[in-house]
């Protein structure tokens, strides 16, 4: 079951206004996950990255909902709160191995991102 499936004639803003609310609901203090999955070639990375330039309308899921966070915060600090701290993690699963994309040259497996390895416990998934 999904919540929604988007055609290849779908536009990178009409996919974003489908997670919008998602944005919000970070901002009013909600933990959220966006969760972008298929099969190789699907389009996973073009959706939540984009591609282009910061004005383009071709930019994902990701610059678009940072930048909605940015502007916002800024709009809060402006109309008096003192402090406003934002917390974000982008991550990666591909081939059984899960990357901080955030993370950057820092550490990596050479290809610029650093591994975070997941060791199974009888409770749970825990992070190493």
């Amino acid at each position: 079951v999904f919540d929604r499936v988007f055609s290849t004639e779908a536009t990178q803003e009409q996919v974003y206004g489908e997670v919008t609310s998602l944005v919000q609901s970070a901002m009013d203090g909600y933990r959220v996950c966006i969760l972008s999955y298929g099969q190789s070639g699907s389009g996973k990375t073009f959706t939540m990255a984009g591609s282009g330039t910061a004005d383009s309308a071709n930019r994902g899921i990701i610059p678009r909902a940072f930048t909605d966070i940015i502007r916002q915060a800024q709009h809060m600090k402006r109309t008096g709160w003192d402090e406003i701290l934002i917390y974000a993690s982008v991550v990666e699963l591909y081939n059984e191995e899960l990357r901080d994309l955030l993370e950057g040259q820092a550490s990596n497996n050479g290809n610029g991102n650093t591994s975070i390895s997941i060791a199974s416990t009888p409770t749970g998934a825990k992070n190493k």
